[in-house]
């Protein structure tokens, strides 16, 4: 075997070395960091008077916007800081939330503040709507329809003076007329109450209607069917004086408003009927001395010896119908 010369070794050698020198790893390239933004301080929240009124003054509209004025004015309220116009401000801001009971509280501050027909006139205005999730509401509001179901104006006359009543349902004023419509279920219950007044109206299923307004002088009860062509069906109302005793009771038929067929009447402990036409104009026959007097006769006792009769009525025009019963013109408050 040939021997490879010494030289050809050592020029083999350097040229490897050379060659795996070319490789030459480059170092990645560093990534590229974003500068760091530095968040704007919070301002403080506002703390004195001047601060909250300008954050008010500041406070531009929206959801958010609201919850800001109302903290701001409630701060305010508490500062014993506020103004005639914080009030009215701050009732509309409730309104606005649709806040009902809290509007009625600010505008019956500034009521008793600042006494004004205008605000007795926006205090009344204002429906509270309330519903069984107030314990306290719906408690009272049982109670009121297990009056009017059992058809007892003094367990109604009793409710309107006692102290819940006029806590819940008036917010402590009194000789101002306050609104609240209780919902629950089908039934729904209309309270107009203004001191010893009260004006109540039940409207259940199927058009079922009960209702009551009295005060110390006296009270009306009734109840009815509402239909879309108003009241229809069986009516009774009866009314009584401030002792509770009987004055005079009505029960019969109505048809569109207007009674049909014939009505029975109690009146000074005596029984009254009259046959009526479906106009709702009396068919009974007439006394002359009545008539040429001007009034009409429209019901006589069973011995036809007393009769009960309208002044200032003409046979063809004078109606029985639910206004003359004393029925209220319903209207569903919002």
């Amino acid at each position: 075997m040939k021997k490879v010369p010494v030289q050809i070794c050592i020029f083999l050698i350097l040229m490897l070395a050379l060659a795996s020198c070319g490789q030459v790893q480059t170092a990645p390239e560093q990534e590229g960091t974003a500068p760091v933004e530095t968040p704007e301080p919070t301002p403080a929240p506002p703390r004195t008077q001047e601060e909250l009124r300008q954050a008010i003054a500041q406070a531009g509209d929206g959801e958010e916007a609201l919850e800001a004025k109302r903290e701001y004015y409630e701060q305010l309220l508490a500062m014993d800081a506020f103004q005639e116009a914080d009030y009215t401000a701050l009732a509309q801001v409730y309104a606005d939330m649709g806040e009902a009971a809290l509007q009625r509280e600010a505008l019956s501050r500034a009521l008793r503040l600042y006494p004004s027909r205008e605000y007795a006139r926006q205090v009344s205005a204002i429906v509270v709507q309330a519903s069984g999730e107030d314990e306290e509401t719906a408690a009272l509001a049982r109670q009121i329809m297990d009056a009017l179901d059992g058809r007892d104006a003094a367990a109604l006359r009793e409710l309107t003076a006692r102290e819940e009543w006029q806590r819940i349902l008036q917010g402590g004023m009194l000789g101002i007329e306050t609104r609240t419509r209780y919902c629950q279920g089908e039934d729904v219950l209309q309270i107009g109450a203004d001191g010893s007044y009260a004006e109540i109206t039940w409207l259940g299923a199927d058009g079922r209607f009960r209702f009551y307004q009295g005060d110390e002088n006296g009270a009306v009860l009734g109840e009815a069917v509402l239909k879309e062509d108003g009241y229809s069906g069986a009516v009774t109302v009866a009314y009584s004086d401030g002792e509770g005793n009987p004055v005079r009771a009505y029960n019969g038929t109505l048809q569109g408003g207007v009674c049909v067929d014939q009505i029975g009447i109690e009146y000074q402990g005596a029984a009254y009927t009259g046959k009526l036409n479906e106009d709702g104009t009396t068919a009974e026959e007439q006394y002359q001395k009545v008539t040429e007097a001007g009034g009409v006769v429209y019901a006589y006792t069973g011995d036809g010896k007393s009769y009960l009769y309208q002044e200032d009525a003409a046979q063809e025009t004078f109606r029985l119908d639910a206004a003359w019963l004393g029925l209220p013109e319903y209207t569903e408050w919002r």
